[in-house]
């Protein structure tokens, strides 16, 4: 697992760079340019985060949550004595924009059925999150 794209593409806190617009922008000069001006930076495309040691371009300095896995000695948030955290919590601002609610489902994801499963399953993870429309008692629904 380490070492291997999957790897490196994946946060400690399990979001999968690999499907992030910043990271995406390598391959369409047109999103890269939108991104450019969204973000307001030139550090892109984003390498990933491991890539970059949490400097993502997307916020100011480095990622507290990449910083706290360090200090930790864990490579996945779910390593940790103290998982779950309240930088794990989820946060109805910016929810509509930003996956940073499906955290610990992608962490129990690798957990419970590995890196390669959340990195085929992430696709569909992000739609259901973005795009789902919640059913009581059955959850996000496509």
């Amino acid at each position: 697992m380490k070492g291997s794209a999957d790897f490196t593409l994946t946060g400690p806190c399990g979001i999968y760079c690999g499907e992030c617009e910043a990271y995406k922008a390598k391959d369409d000069p047109a999103l890269l340019e939108y991104m450019k001006k969204a973000l307001n930076t030139d550090a892109l495309p984003c390498p990933g985060c491991r890539t970059v040691q949490g400097k993502c371009p997307a916020i100011a300095g480095t990622c507290e949550t990449y910083t706290c896995a360090a200090e930790h000695a864990v490579d996945f948030c779910y390593e940790c004595k103290g998982f779950p955290c309240a930088r794990l919590n989820p946060a109805a601002d910016r929810a509509e924009r930003l996956p940073h609610n499906i955290k610990v489902f992608s962490l129990c994801t690798i957990q419970n059925q590995g890196l390669a499963s959340l990195v085929e399953k992430y696709p569909e993870i992000k739609q259901r999150y973005f795009k789902g429309k919640m059913a009581i008692g059955r959850g996000p629904q496509l």
